[in-house]
């Protein structure tokens, strides 16, 4: 994001103190500018409105405020909220708004996917909402729409702190490779490392399709693959069961676990999009899981059964040995997803490290849209659930074989390949 390092050193200033602006002021080529003052053109109650709005829906459609609770005992959500309510009080600006909201934000961590969505991210789901098919995802696009004079707006603000901020946006280089492949035919193992799995309108996607059945193909005299995914953070879950899982098998896998969900005012439009009314289960009717922790999750009203399915490929590629997949806490969403499919289906076999979770019940983060200032959130809907219980996004998934501490993945992923053939 070109406004990380703006938005982070507004929040750096927030927490540790005696670098923000007075209330009210913005500073600009050294002196203070009260013009931003009023920039997104609030007035003190609809600041207030909007924040009490975020806190509320929050709690009533959001299910991870217990995880971040349960791991930050000292820094509770409701002292948060109330923190920077205090703070908006006593600011009348809507320079201070804007960075009590993101640094409550921040602080609340990403927890299923929370986190404010900026004007660059906003542009291009403006794009996907003008330039692609939208059908089942009616609210999402009703709701983006909605924001686009406040997001003018916003832009405007943001770009003037940037230029006081000494102008220009920050490049964090150019990428690199996303998809690496290694061929050892002497010892019979292929290795593919792929660090973000593209949607299939990505201008690369075609093209690591292609790599991959040829890849396939070419290790066809191995007796065993190694999928690297310990920096993959998610992406699209279409990459995993198309391109990696599809060209494998010859029959359909697939598995089901349950996730939660709020029915609040936010969500069910959402839901809505989503979901026939007989695909939602009452709360009351979920089986006893050992590790359910319901700390938390008082708002979830009902339980969805989320199911992760992969469907063979017309043309099978050669290989047909054993899959091992690399995991650790960088694995996140649809890599999580692909993580919790390999195991429960037998796939592939998981090594590392325990992952980041939030891979079942996936779905595209919701939206809630703050009344006034237009200021969109996203976070995850569905709260999924592990066959014990426990929270994806709070536990992640344990690997099959573990790597010792301090050992990589892909040693221990060797060493477990050479006891395989003994």
């Amino acid at each position: 994001m070109r406004r990380t390092l703006l938005a982070l050193s507004l929040v750096f200033c927030l927490l540790l103190g005696g670098c923000a602006a007075p209330a009210g002021e913005t500073e600009k080529d050294g002196r203070w500018d009260p013009a931003l003052k009023n920039a997104l053109g609030l007035t003190q109650a609809q600041r207030l409105e909007d924040y009490d709005y975020l806190v509320r829906t929050l709690k009533d459609s959001y299910l991870c405020l217990g995880v971040h609770d349960r791991e930050n005992p000292g820094d509770p959500a409701e002292g948060i909220f109330e923190h920077y309510r205090k703070m908006i009080q006593e600011s009348d600006s809507d320079d201070a708004f804007y960075s009590a909201v993101y640094s409550a934000l921040w602080r609340l961590g990403s927890y299923g996917h929370l986190w404010i969505i900026e004007p660059e991210s906003y542009y291009e789901m403006l794009d996907w909402c003008a330039n692609e098919d939208t059908a089942g995802r009616e609210q999402w696009k009703a709701v983006t729409e909605a924001s686009q004079a406040q997001y003018a707006r916003l832009k405007a603000y943001l770009d003037a702190l940037g230029e006081e901020d000494g102008g220009g946006s920050w490049d964090g280089g150019e990428a690199g490779e996303n998809l690496r492949t290694l061929l050892l035919p002497e010892a019979g193992i292929a290795y593919l490392k792929v660090d973000s799995f593209l949607a299939d309108y990505d201008p690369d996607y075609q093209k690591e399709a292609q790599a991959i059945r040829d890849f396939y193909n070419a290790a066809g005299d191995c007796t065993d693959l190694v999928i690297d995914l310990t920096d993959n953070g998610g992406g699209n879950e279409g990459y995993w069961q198309d391109l990696l899982t599809a060209p494998l098998i010859d029959a359909p896998l697939s598995c089901t676990n349950y996730a939660l969900l709020a029915d609040s005012g936010n969500n069910r439009p959402y839901i809505e999009n989503v979901f026939a009314p007989s695909d939602l289960h009452p709360i009351s009717e979920l089986p006893d899981l050992p590790k359910l922790e319901r700390r938390g999750l008082e708002a979830a009203t009902h339980f969805v059964e989320s199911t992760l399915r992969a469907e063979p490929a017309e043309e099978r590629t050669a290989f047909h040995g054993r899959v091992w997949l690399l995991v650790g806490p960088m694995v996140y969403s649809a890599s999580e997803s692909f993580s919790v499919f390999c195991q429960a289906t037998g796939f592939a076999t998981l090594v590392g490290t325990q992952t980041g979770g939030d891979g079942i019940g996936a779905l595209d983060p919701v939206m809630l849209r703050l009344p006034n200032s237009g200021i969109l959130v996203q976070y995850t809907m569905m709260y999924g659930l592990n066959p014990d219980g426990s929270g994806s996004e709070e536990t992640g998934t344990t690997p099959d074989v573990l790597s010792p501490a301090g050992e990589p993945a892909l040693v221990t992923a060797l060493r477990a390949i050479r006891e395989a053939r003994s």
